[in-house]
């Protein structure tokens, strides 16, 4: 086996069955091994979006709850209930302060350090689908089934416009440098300009997008989106050129995520790998920038460089860097089954059949 670097990456996953995973990933010559870290039934109902910020790690479920662990020390530290309705959206802006949205159309300001809500931000009249945090931590945007786009004053929880899409946007992310942010919206991906919202570019697909990720590489600014043909596609943001189609999933994709980490101490920089899951439960990771340059050689295929089948519908993925695997006890295993036993049994028929019914209307639409 390779010598692991010290840039091991924490995957973290949720699933329609309830379950959280924690996969540790590191690189062994060319390809990641994925190794899992942790595995429990974490809500009673299915969960819809994970965060990472740190060491904390925040899920949400349709059960109306975000649970908190810290991934340092493997420990649970407690539960969130402000909001109503099932928990749609968590973004971290660093390591002090987290974001959550709801069903409910409330955005939530929370506090890492004592997990106090230091504001419940209202104005949209239906579900947030997604909210992303300027890189300057001083506002964020959120999309919701109100078809409406908000601005959020994170300095003092106000809200700011309200601008009317005309349809419902579903993704939202900013770019690197704050000057760009993009929408997905069904089958398609619009990028504007912050100062004045205008649309610069756009990119279609047949198919459904499902996930999407805004990203700067070596200065050039990507679109990476999953969708339901269970292709990944890059897409230039410049140029609006298609890249490159990633092929290897066999169910639709359901999440991505991106995560730089170094090959070996001696490189000098960081490789970006996309962390991308499917409803079969299947996670792969793929190099991006030899994908790039392969784009430049004029290669069209191209192969993930790891992956791992948890065997569940996974819905949401994110990662963090810093976490050196370390197989789990088999007192921390028992004792993890024992305190999440009493939670799960009652609520498990009923967890079940919505989740079922949940995969139907995606299937539907």
């Amino acid at each position: 086996m390779a010598q692991k670097t010290t840039e091991d990456f924490r995957i973290v996953a949720g699933s329609y069955e309830r379950i959280l995973y924690g996969i540790d990933g590191y690189w062994s010559g060319d390809s990641i091994t994925l190794q899992p870290v942790f595995i429990f039934p974490a809500h009673i109902g299915c969960i819809k979006c994970v965060g990472v910020g740190g060491q904390f790690l925040a899920s949400g479920s349709t059960d109306e709850f975000i649970k908190l662990y810290d991934l340092k020390r493997r420990k649970e530290l407690g539960h969130l209930n402000q909001q109503q309705g099932t928990i749609t959206s968590l973004r971290f802006y660093g390591k002090s302060h987290m974001l959550s949205g709801s069903e409910d159309g409330t955005v939530c300001i929370w506090r890492t350090k004592d997990w106090e809500c230091l504001k419940t931000m209202k104005g949209h009249k239906g579900r947030v689908n997604s909210i992303s945090v300027h890189p300057s931590g001083k506002l964020a945007l959120s999309v919701s089934n109100d078809r409406t786009l908000r601005m959020w004053n994170l300095l003092n929880g106000h809200k700011g416009t309200a601008t009317k899409l005309g349809r419902e946007g579903e993704v939202i992310e900013w770019n690197k440098d704050g000057q760009q942010y993009a929408i997905l919206y069904a089958r398609e991906i619009e990028v504007y300009n912050a100062a004045d919202a205008e649309a610069v570019q756009k990119f279609e697909n047949r198919s459904r997008f499902t996930s999407m990720k805004y990203y700067q590489h070596a200065g050039e600014d990507y679109i990476i989106a999953g969708s339901e043909d269970r292709v990944i596609r890059i897409y230039s943001v410049s140029s609006g050129e298609l890249l490159a189609s990633l092929k290897g999933h066999s169910s639709r994709i359901k999440d991505l995520t991106i995560i730089e980490s170094l090959k070996s101490q001696s490189d000098a920089a960081s490789i970006p790998l996309i962390i991308s899951i499917s409803s079969d439960g299947m996670m792969k990771v793929w190099n991006l920038s030899e994908i790039l340059k392969g784009v430049q050689e004029k290669i069209d295929v191209f192969s993930s460089i790891g992956e791992y089948n948890a065997q569940v519908r996974l819905t949401c993925v994110d990662a963090v860097l810093g976490y050196k695997y370390k197989p789990i006890s088999k007192k921390e295993e028992l004792n993890q089954s024992n305190d999440e036993e009493e939670g799960s049994e009652a609520e498990e028929e009923n967890s079940d059949e919505e989740a079922e019914e949940e995969e139907e209307e995606e299937e539907e639409e």
